[in-house]
């Protein structure tokens, strides 16, 4: 009679390690049913309340509100999109016409073409501005990494900004002259990320907003963290380099949620400071402003929105004195022209001073 054999110590874990991969694949194809699923009934459950440009092939989706002679041009910071304002975005629908969108992946729009750096968001920023239909006078406001895109567009498009606002905005050095992050955040977290399609990382840090649970949000999250990593200098960070765009630069002025002891975390605001500091010398403007929001956090637009929305208020306010002004003096040039009897400017010129009306100083008269 043949005696069975006894498994071996290396068929057991040859057997577990089977079984394992087994399970976890298996997981792996459930998880990833599931997420899809939740995808599916969400676009059905959630339409886009906007419209949408089409940009390279892929729809971008944004959505306009408000009136006024002015835009602004909202750029949300880092895995947020056109619905992550809250009560500033109504609080500005009152100064003015207000823009919101949602960058490619993340919320109602379309995956795009990689990489996520600053040149490439701006380039599709202008053009959903173009699809939509805003003209200059423009008022971009960014928050966080968002204020590095506006930064972007303002400086390719000087003639079509009237002004800036960065809401605690990211700066382009600030991963090599800050304390460095710790490694979950730089290296775990964006493997992590990757695996949105099959829902893990919904399931471990996953937000209570279901437009930032979608597979594709969180990987766009993903591309965008990793070209701020890798691809951090989009911005020239010459002082004057904007010329003469007014400029206003908020601050969070609580130290809470920085990493280390009370005094690390206070060392670390102060080169956050610094930073800002150096983001508002980039303008040159007589309205350049550089503020600290008291006991306000990074998202200082949601805690906080009166104290942003009074610093629209006060550029905004800026902006229309100085329009008013250049018109007083080019209505009185004009005057002077057909009095004397002398040859007006050609078209050419007078197009080129329309361009830059908005600037705080008169640059043409005629």
């Amino acid at each position: 009679m043949d005696i069975p054999r006894t498994p071996t110590r290396k068929r057991r874990l040859r057997r577990v390690a089977l079984a394992a991969v087994a399970c976890g694949a298996l997981g792996l194809a459930v998880g990833a049913v599931i997420q899809w699923r939740r995808d599916v009934d969400f676009h059905s459950s959630h339409p886009a309340p906007g419209a949408f440009a089409t940009v390279d092939g892929h729809r971008l989706h944004y959505r306009l509100s408000g009136r006024g002679e002015y835009t602004f041009v909202l750029e949300a910071g880092l895995g947020d999109y056109s619905g992550s304002w809250g009560e500033l975005e109504s609080q500005l629908a009152r100064l003015g016409r207000v823009f919101v969108y949602d960058r490619a992946g993340l919320g109602w729009s379309e995956a795009g073409s990689t990489p996520r750096d600053a040149d490439h968001l701006a380039t599709e920023l202008q053009a959903v501005l173009a699809q939509a239909g805003v003209g200059p006078r423009r008022i971009l406001v960014g928050h966080s990494l968002g204020a590095v895109v506006v930064l972007r567009l303002a400086a390719a498009h000087p003639e079509t900004t009237a002004g800036l606002i960065l809401i605690d905005p990211s700066h382009p050095e600030q991963l090599t002259r800050m304390p460095p992050p710790p490694f979950l955040l730089t290296t775990l977290a964006p493997l992590l990320m990757r695996a949105a399609p099959v829902g893990l990382p919904q399931l471990l840090f996953g937000s209570k907003d279901p437009v930032q649970n979608q597979a594709r949000h969180v990987q766009a999250t993903a591309d965008e963290f990793s070209a701020l990593l890798h691809r951090p200098k989009s911005v020239t960070l010459a002082p004057g380099s904007l010329g003469r765009i007014p400029l206003v630069v908020l601050t969070a002025g609580s130290d809470a949620g920085l990493p280390g002891n009370d005094a690390e975390q206070r060392a670390t605001w102060e080169i956050w400071k610094e930073l800002h500091d150096e983001l508002a010398a980039l303008s040159t403007s007589a309205y350049r402003r550089h503020l600290v929001i008291a006991e306000a956090t990074h998202t200082s637009h949601r805690t906080h929105p009166e104290a942003v929305a009074q610093s629209a208020r006060d550029l905004l306010a800026y902006l229309q004195a100085a329009n008013t002004s250049h018109q007083k003096v080019t209505g009185e040039t004009k005057a002077v022209v057909r009095d004397r009897g002398l040859r007006p400017p050609s078209a050419s010129i007078a197009a080129f001073c329309s361009r830059v009306r908005h600037y705080p100083v008169p640059l043409c008269f005629f």
